[in-house]
C-alpha cells in the first residue's frame, strides 16, 4: 500500500454535486510493490472515452444505492471481478470534474485479497497492471499530444509498457501517488 494512500480516503458517501455523477474502481493488489488495475476501452464510435486507458467504472444508475456501489457494479460488467467479495473497500478518493464540466467522477479505493479472475466484457480491449512507485519515475514521464478543433494541445501523461495514460485516469493516478487533497473536494477541470 502506497504510504499515506488511506489516510486521503474517506469512508463517508461523497455528497451529489448536481452533475451526473460517475465512479471508477482504484483497484490495489495488495502485494508488495503495490500495483493498480488499469483497462484499455475498447474503440466504439460515440464513446468520448474511446480508446483510452481508464480504470474501471462508469456512470452512477438508479438502484446504485452508493458510488461504491456504482464501481462494484461496473467493474463486475466489464472484467467480471465481483469486488463486493475479495476485496477489502479502503474509501473514497476526492471528486474529479470532466473537461466538459458535465460529470463529477469519484475514485473508489479497493484492496484485492485473493487473486483476480478477470473477463473483460466488449467495453474492454484489455487490461493490465501498472506498479504504482514506477509511475512516479522520470522514465515514466511522457506527453500525450491531443488534436482538437482549435489545435493540437499537449498533455502530461504516463507511459506503461506499450500504453499511454493520459487525461482523468493521469490526473486521479497523480494526485494517488503524490498526495492529493481531501475527499470531498472537486478538482478543477483540466483537458482530458
Amino acid at each position: 500500500m502506497p504510504t499515506g494512500l488511506v489516510a486521503k480516503l474517506s469512508r463517508q458517501e461523497p455528497r451529489p454535486t448536481g452533475l451526473l455523477m460517475a465512479s471508477v474502481a482504484v483497484v490495489l493488489d495488495g502485494t508488495p510493490p503495490p500495483r493498480v488495475l488499469l483497462i484499455k476501452r475498447a474503440e466504439r464510435i460515440g464513446d468520448p472515452w474511446s480508446g483510452q486507458v481508464a480504470f474501471p467504472g462508469g456512470k452512477s444508475q438508479e438502484g446504485d444505492g452508493s458510488l461504491r456501489q456504482t464501481a462494484v457494479r461496473e467493474t463486475r460488467e466489464e472484467l467480471g471481478l465481483d469486488l463486493s467479495g475479495g476485496s477489502r473497500f479502503l474509501g473514497y478518493f476526492r471528486t474529479f470534474r470532466t473537461h466538459t464540466g458535465t460529470m463529477d467522477v469519484v475514485p473508489s479505493v479497493f484492496s484485492l485479497e485473493e487473486e483476480a479472475r478477470l473477463t473483460p466484457n466488449g467495453e474492454v480491449s484489455a487490461y493490465f497492471w501498472a506498479e504504482l512507485g514506477r509511475l512516479s519515475s522520470p522514465d515514466a514521464a511522457a506527453v500525450y499530444r491531443r488534436e482538437r478543433a482549435d489545435g493540437a494541445v499537449d498533455m502530461p501523461a504516463f507511459r506503461v509498457g506499450g500504453h499511454v495514460v493520459w487525461g482523468l485516469t493521469y490526473r486521479i493516478l497523480s494526485d494517488l501517488i503524490q498526495g492529493g487533497q481531501p475527499s470531498g473536494h472537486v478538482a478543477s477541470r483540466a483537458p482530458d
